[in-house]
């Protein structure tokens, strides 16, 4: 590592190294689809017979006015010098009206923002609608449809490939809008918090961010919870004119495809989770198992990284000793922060740097250039591996949920690997859109999805165990623990109950080295479900399987969904 900041008296280098090419190029596709430009591009979709009935019946009935809106984002990709995936030309836009309150639908529509790239093959050949959630929550789907197609090529011979922003998430309007607490009230925050002090400080910035996301956001905060967004997915079924619900969920998509399957076991066809969240743990656990799971990831980055010896590896060929350095990193940045040219580089940052490149092995050279760039001198690239903003500011962060890498989530992914996700992160699709909503969404949802409400002495009480699963990601992963500290809006357990003992087996996609989603979740999930669901292995590191193209996860995934081939349970990739 480099001299300038006096960090390790061990052996450093210059890396030669550019920057590897990130997971997903970046589309520039903020603002760039608009509903009101196109000419229709569809037939309006009409629902099946006997879908809804009283108050709902106006909502499955809707018809869906398909509008193309994939040229403008074509358009801006070429003015970054790059040609633009082919599948652009065939995105669709629309927006499908669904009930504030489903128990009194007095109280106001919202509309959800949805795209799709229609089915390739021949009418004959077309199976259905194929339904899309990219994770988060807070992910917007229709941000990752435009970033990702080219990732469902097969599916989308026979399938529709549709994606909505999920209720208050990215272009559905009202979308969730929190003001950020002013750079002033920041300072001094730690989001790996030492001790009491800095534990009361978080939970005061959290008390804080709740009071500004009530003040404008009080009349949609109480509706925005997983099992309401589940209850979309069918009006959305409805809609499109399909009698069973197709559906693919990655990380988050995984919870809210599990209250479909519980809440209409009836209506549900082929379902795949990939990157299965664990029901049966409580907000503390589940962190918990965060700080385990991202250590072994990082141990495994290690492992990698001094197998290269020192000519490539930034933290020498050592692997006890290269641990021993990234720890005295970690405790020499609550210190003091490093001024770079793409924002302050403060422990805060550094840990989202090396959280954010576990999602993704693709992402590890990146992690060697930052690493050896910051052992030079130049703090910039790890900054920029954090999310290209730095300082302590809490931006989210957000595990459990995160993303399938290479479509965006809150907690500042790499601008365009999106890691967790990527895309865009933050920005508009449609017209309307409420830039930089991630963050925010990702709080409400989560907030109105749990009872939990942590206190500053219940950190400090866990803090000792969670240091003790992770050095370097136990404090981080404690302080998560008050994201949801003084929300303005309690919250339920609802969304936990997965039941479905009436609806058919899904797929369910575990990876043995995921750090978002715990392997072990893959296990519980199917536990809860009853339903004989069966776990397909992925004997590989990162966050979610189908997206990283690995042709065994891709072909059992596939067989499933175009033939209903399920694989043999004990299957595994690797």
């Amino acid at each position: 590592m480099g001299a300038k900041y006096h960090i390790s008296p061990a052996c450093r280098r210059r890396s030669a190294s550019r920057r590897a090419a990130l997971v997903v190029a970046v589309l520039p596709v903020a603002g760039a689809l608009a509903l009101t430009a196109a000419s229709p591009a569809g037939a309006p979709s009409k629902r099946p017979a006997a879908d809804g009935d009283g108050a709902l019946g106006s909502y499955y009935d809707q018809s869906v006015d398909w509008t193309d809106c994939g040229r403008k984002v074509a358009e801006a990709v070429k003015k970054t010098g790059r040609k633009p995936p082919g599948y652009l030309k065939r995105l669709q836009c629309s927006r499908v009206r669904v009930p504030r309150d489903y128990a009194a639908t007095d109280r106001g529509d919202l509309r959800l923002a949805v795209a799709r790239l229609p089915a390739t093959g021949g009418k004959s050949d077309r199976i259905g609608s194929l339904v899309l959630n990219f994770g988060g929550p807070g992910e917007s789907g229709v941000e990752g449809l435009a970033g990702l197609g080219a990732k469902f090529t097969k599916l989308n011979e026979r399938y529709d490939i549709v994606a909505p922003d999920q209720r208050g998430v990215g272009d559905s309007t009202p979308p969730v809008r929190c003001a950020r607490p002013t750079a002033r009230q920041a300072k001094s925050l730690d989001r790996s918090p030492d001790g009491r002090t800095e534990i009361d400080r978080l939970a005061a910035y959290r008390e804080l961010q709740g009071k500004l996301c009530e003040e404008d956001s009080a009349k949609l905060l109480p509706w925005v919870g997983t099992v309401d967004s589940a209850r979309d997915l069918d009006v959305l079924r409805g809609a499109l004119g399909e009698d069973k619900l197709t559906y693919m969920g990655f990380s988050y998509g995984t919870k809210l495809g599990a209250n479909y399957l519980h809440l209409f076991p009836r209506k549900t066809g082929r379902v795949v989770l990939d990157g299965v969240e664990n029901p049966m743990k409580n907000s503390e656990q589940t962190y918990l198992a965060n700080a385990h799971a991202f250590q072994r990831a990082l141990d495994d980055f290690t492992k990698d990284c001094t197998k290269r010896g020192a000519s490539e590896c930034p933290l020498g060929g050592d692997a006890a000793k290269a641990r021993q350095e990234t720890r005295q990193l970690f405790n020499l940045l609550d210190k003091r922060a490093i001024d770079t040219a793409a924002g302050e580089l403060d422990q805060s940052t550094f840990v989202d740097a090396l959280k954010n490149a576990m999602y993704s092995e693709k992402l590890w050279p990146d992690l060697r250039h930052a690493l050896g760039a910051l052992g030079d001198g130049n703090g910039a690239p790890m900054v920029r591996l954090a999310g290209g903003s730095g300082g302590a500011g809490v931006r989210g962060g957000g595990v459990p949920g995160a993303g399938v890498p290479g479509a965006g989530v809150p907690g500042a992914g790499v601008p365009g690997a999106g890691v967790p996700g990527a895309g865009v992160p933050g920005a508009g699709v449609l017209a309307g859109a409420a830039e930089g909503n991630a963050d925010a969404a990702f709080t409400a949802v989560t907030c109105r999805d749990t009872s939990d409400r942590y206190t500053a002495a219940d950190v400090e009480r866990a803090k000792g165990e969670f240091t003790k699963a992770s050095p370097i990601f136990g404090t981080f992963m404690a302080g998560q623990m008050l994201t949801c500290t003084g929300w303005p809006v309690p919250g339920d357990n609802a969304s936990r109950q997965v039941r479905a003992t009436k609806a058919p087996a899904a797929l369910l996609v575990a990876t043995t080295g995921d750090p978002a989603t715990p392997y072990k979740g893959g296990a519980d999930m199917a536990k809860e479900l009853d339903n004989d669901s069966v776990v397909l292995t992925f004997e590989s590191v990162g966050h979610t399987g189908y997206i990283t193209g690995d042709s065994c996860v891709e072909g059992n995934v596939n067989d499933f969904l175009l033939d209903g081939k399920r694989p043999e349970k004990g299957t595994r990739c690797d």
